[in-house]
């Protein structure tokens, strides 16, 4: 089942699987030589030089193998104040772990100062033992459109229906037309369904105010990543896949979106949320770089973290550089699974823009 507040992208389909489901360059061995890592992997951000193999998916550290200064400190305890107030539960199973931490981060966040604080940190493995974990991005996206349907605003955002159990196909073909399910209309069926793919966003009706549609519920049938379809038919090339690439295919071929997305037969229904506020499958409001969304099996809901953040340009080529970030996990996903993280990375088109071209590895330590 899923959680009342748990946004769709991360928890059923997430972005991450219309790039991820068609790369297979991101599947490692289990073992590589050291400093001999993939040539595609090292072009998004892993490092091999000087690591040794990890043989266990946490690994206690003396020390964090970073001095580099923390970034978002006064985003981070945000989100852990979001966390405190919104759910208890976490609350009382980290308790004593969130008050060392802010404790740390009050005296400056130094990572050489974690042992004096009594913080012990464990570093991933990653998925090829030599520390790259991989990260993708999701975000809020704003939607145009109006309330009702006029000119060029005519693709109905859908509630949820009492017999949900109608096909994208059947949907599109008028099933609940007429029905008041109508939320909204945008002027793009490929909007609409990348909404579906965020699982929650916002609508601009053109009042100058915000209305946000949380994730209400699905039809049933399972998820078909249009990313790994215009691959395997040979409409973008695999190493250029990214939901910028998505875009732009539709731009070149407007009377072959439908047919694209009816071959994903999964829809996604929505509810108006008056608090505005973008929820992960915790219940607690996220805060755009301080929260992630992870394998629960592996990093519980309320887990802080201390994730090197590959910094990419904005044709998506990673710089070089990471970034240290202080996140907590509060969401989850369908695609996030193993030692792979999905970074929410906020509102709007610049965050979805750097969103979809978030595919890139870096380093994570599990603060305890």
């Amino acid at each position: 089942m899923i959680p009342k507040n748990m946004t769709y992208k991360v928890a059923v389909l997430a972005l991450s699987a219309l790039l991820i489901a068609c790369s297979s360059n991101n599947k490692q061995p289990a073992k590589i030589k050291a400093n001999v890592g993939n040539t595609e992997m090292q072009k998004l951000g892993a490092k091999y030089n000087g690591r040794v193999y990890t043989p266990e998916v946490f690994t206690t550290v003396s020390r964090v193998d970073n001095n580099s200064p923390i970034v978002n400190p006064k985003n981070f305890i945000y989100q852990l104040n979001n966390v405190r107030h919104y759910s208890s539960g976490i609350t009382n199973r980290f308790a004593s772990n969130y008050s060392k931490i802010q404790q740390w981060v009050n005296a400056g966040a130094k990572v050489s100062d974690l042992a004096r604080y009594g913080i012990y940190p464990q570093v991933m493995a990653g998925a090829d033992n030599y520390q790259n974990v991989l990260m993708t991005g999701y975000y809020s996206p704003v939607i145009h459109a109006r309330r009702t349907p006029q000119g060029r605003y005519t693709q109905p955002i859908y509630a949820m229906p009492s017999q949900k159990r109608f096909t994208r196909s059947q949907i599109y073909a008028g099933a609940l037309a007429g029905k008041g399910l109508e939320l909204a209309y945008s002027d793009s069926m490929l909007d609409n369904f990348l909404l579906g793919v965020q699982g929650s966003g916002y609508v601009d009706f053109g009042d100058g105010r915000l209305s946000y549609l949380a994730y209400a519920g699905q039809n049933g049938f399972q998820y078909t990543s249009v990313g790994r379809l215009l691959v395997e038919d040979g409409e973008i090339p695999k190493e250029k896949m990214s939901v910028q690439a998505i875009r732009e295919w539709g731009q070149r071929n407007p009377s072959r979106i439908q047919g694209l997305l009816e071959r994903n037969q999964s829809y996604v229904f929505f509810k108006n949320d008056p608090t505005g506020q973008v929820k992960g499958s915790a219940g607690v409001p996220l805060v755009p770089m301080a929260s992630v969304a992870s394998d629960r099996r592996i990093v519980p809901s309320g887990t802080v973290l201390l994730v090197e953040v590959p910094q990419i340009d904005n044709n998506g080529n990673w710089t070089g550089q990471h970034q240290l970030h202080l996140m907590v996990a509060l969401d989850v996903g369908g695609a996030v699974k193993g030692q792979h993280f999905d970074l929410y990375r906020g509102i709007g088109d610049q965050a979805g823009h750097i969103s979809g071209l978030s595919k890139h590895y870096g380093r994570v330590w599990v603060l305890r």
